[in-house]
């Protein structure tokens, strides 16, 4: 018999981030962190009448409210570890290297 998969929260800006965008303000879902069980990921997300919602993106799906409540309860957030400074500077643009492909040259022969 498999074992069932617990779901695991965690909370704030930076987890929920991953998933999906800023809601505006008139949105009635307000984002709250991460939610994963297996392989489902997403953000997690709560109505005004307290149901919960996983978001990936625009793609959004209800989730158990009593099994997400439990999770919460024991979600840890990732403000707390995150340095002041991380959460103020936003991190450089990449840096893309190009290189040049080599081509064989066929070399003359001195006679």
């Amino acid at each position: 018999m498999a074992k069932k998969q617990c779901w695991f929260v965690r909370l704030g800006q930076p987890e929920w981030a991953r998933h999906t965008y800023a809601r505006p303000k008139d949105d009635p879902l307000r984002l709250l962190g991460s939610v994963r069980r297996g392989m489902q990921v997403g953000a997690l997300a709560q109505s005004a009448d307290g149901e919960y919602f996983q978001v990936v993106g625009d793609f959004v799906v209800p989730l158990s409210k009593w099994k997400i409540e439990a999770a919460v309860a024991k979600a840890t957030t990732t403000e707390v570890f995150a340095s002041p400074r991380a959460m103020t500077k936003p991190a450089p643009p990449p840096i893309i290297v190009v290189k040049r492909r080599r081509v064989p040259v066929m070399a003359e022969a001195d006679c």
